[in-house]
């Protein structure tokens, strides 16, 4: 039992050493982390439509032959 008492002590004794970003930096932050999801999220959409087309056009050969 003394084991999981001292995990906890060290727990509380790490939880009072983080140091928490004001709102100014927060919001800047998740504003980046927001604008690389959509960049991410444009080029996925993108190569998932050429891939697509690539599919069909290359199937559409296939089956005119």
């Amino acid at each position: 039992m003394s084991k999981v008492r001292e995990y906890f002590k060290g727990v509380k004794s790490d939880w009072n050493k983080i140091i928490w970003s004001d709102k100014k930096t927060l919001i800047k932050e998740t504003a980046v982390v927001i604008g690389f999801c959509a960049v991410l999220i444009v080029l996925i959409v993108g190569v998932d439509t050429a891939t697509q087309y690539a599919v069909n056009f290359v199937t559409g050969l296939i089956a005119k032959s």
